[in-house]
């Protein structure tokens, strides 16, 4: 038996946190243990039967025999990607939008909405799907997509007719201004359960970046529509991100005060995210780097833990890496052109085909398709010594891919801090019950 690869040492007063990242488990030692531990680590000799017990339940120790702590890892990896008996699927209705963001990546994009020929194409390629699959997962995409609801009606009933209520799982994101009563209870009866909605900070900064046509306010608009929808649709699962960058960020707590008065903040999950330079929609002087929004997420969860709502958790263990690189996920956009990762989505140039002249044999001969399907981080020796391996599985593999570089997690520059913030909250709770 040898230490996991993946395990973190933090030191602490009076001994050390464990953390290990492909088990999401977190071990507080004393001295006496962290001395007995380093030991293990160096000679891989370990007596005291109470340490080995919890690493063990902590899956801190890996018995390494014919095949690897990383080769495991990377196998379950392969088997994520290229097995299973589901089917994810983004589609894009349209690719019109209500809204006109700044940032917006999809800006002189074609915003095309589903034709009628492209509806039967997309109903048959959903139908041709149960022959392999039994479980179908829809994310509804844009543009905003519930400017094309009618369309999302009919190809999720016809979704829920050919694989069963029970196996269809749908999402939808949307910039929530369209969220209205009938709407919710349409998304109600097609059981889609989860809306991913973005607030980028309070009104008079929301209202300039995500913006209509006329500048009006959609601030208070989604708010009031995230309520209702809530009593129209209880079950509802509705996720607020945010948006930030170096112009936002100094404002975005604001948006928990405006939760807390609609009475929204223990019923959403509220998360935030970077503003992406996809198609060079900001540059330094705007956009976080990877290492410059670490330290604003575990900023903005110290600050906010403890206000009515969870921040702060460990991340996801994450061996799935990404759709685009998995056989079992398609993207589909307005026009029926097939693609593996949304931020391509209009750049012709990155098609794997089209629903129109969709043949098997061609589709498994396309450039791009090969390109996604061959990726793999294995020959990247600084991943595989990675012990953020697990969380991050190399980063993104559009920006691997198009950059011939690597754009690792934030995980990986605030994992340890997060740990101890973890830690730090348990031992109050602890104190707090004595």
């Amino acid at each position: 038996m040898k230490a996991s690869i993946f395990n973190i040492i933090e030191p602490i007063n009076n001994g050390i946190l464990l953390y290990n990242t492909n088990s999401n488990s977190i071990l507080k030692l004393n001295n006496e243990y962290t001395t007995k531990y380093l030991h293990f680590q160096k000679t891989n000799e370990l007596t005291d039967p109470s340490l080995k017990a919890a690493l063990i339940k902590g899956k801190m120790i890996f018995n390494e025999g014919v095949i690897s702590e990383v080769d495991q890892l990377l196998l379950e990896n392969t088997l994520s990607r290229f097995s299973g008996n589901s089917i994810g699927l983004t589609i894009a209705p349209t690719m019109k939008c209500n809204f006109r963001c700044p940032y917006c990546y999809e800006k002189g994009r074609n915003l095309a909405t589903m034709s009628i020929e492209t509806i039967q194409k997309t109903k048959n390629f959903i139908s041709s799907l149960k022959k392999t699959y039994n479980n179908l997962s829809v994310t509804w995409y844009g543009g905003e997509p519930l400017l094309a609801l009618p369309i999302i009606k009919e190809l999720m009933e016809l979704s829920i007719k050919v694989f069963g209520s029970q196996n269809v799982h749908s999402s939808l994101i949307s910039n929530g201004y369209l969220m209205t009563q009938q709407s919710v209870k349409t998304m109600k009866e097609l059981s889609i359960d989860h809306i991913q909605i973005t607030i980028d900070g309070p009104p008079e900064i929301h209202n300039q970046r995500r913006c209509l046509p006329n500048k009006s306010d959609t601030f208070f608009v989604i708010l009031e529509n995230i309520r209702s929808a809530l009593k129209i649709y209880s079950e509802l699962k509705i996720s607020i991100r945010v948006n930030i960058d170096k112009t936002n960020v100094e404002n975005i707590d604001e948006i928990i005060h405006y939760l807390q008065n609609y009475e929204l903040l223990n019923k959403v999950n509220l998360y935030i995210a970077p503003v992406s330079n996809i198609n060079n929609t900001c540059n330094s002087s705007t956009c976080f780097s990877v290492q410059e929004f670490a330290l604003e997420q575990l900023d903005f969860m110290k600050r906010n833990e403890g206000k009515g709502c969870s921040f702060v958790s460990l991340p996801s263990r994450n061996t799935f890496m990404c759709g685009a690189v998995s056989v079992n996920s398609w993207l589909i956009d307005a026009n029926g052109d097939l693609y593996k990762c949304w931020d391509d989505v209009g750049d012709l140039s990155e098609t794997i085909g089209n629903l129109r002249e969709i043949d098997s044999a061609q589709l498994y001969s396309n450039p791009n398709l090969i390109k996604w399907l061959n990726y793999s981080i294995k020959e990247d020796k600084e991943c595989m010594t990675c012990p953020y391996l697990p969380l991050c599985m190399g980063g993104c593999p559009n920006y691997r891919l198009k950059k011939s570089k690597k754009n690792c997690n934030p995980i990986k520059e605030n994992a340890k801090q997060l740990v101890h913030l973890i830690y730090d909250i348990e031992q109050k709770k602890g104190q707090a019950n004595v």
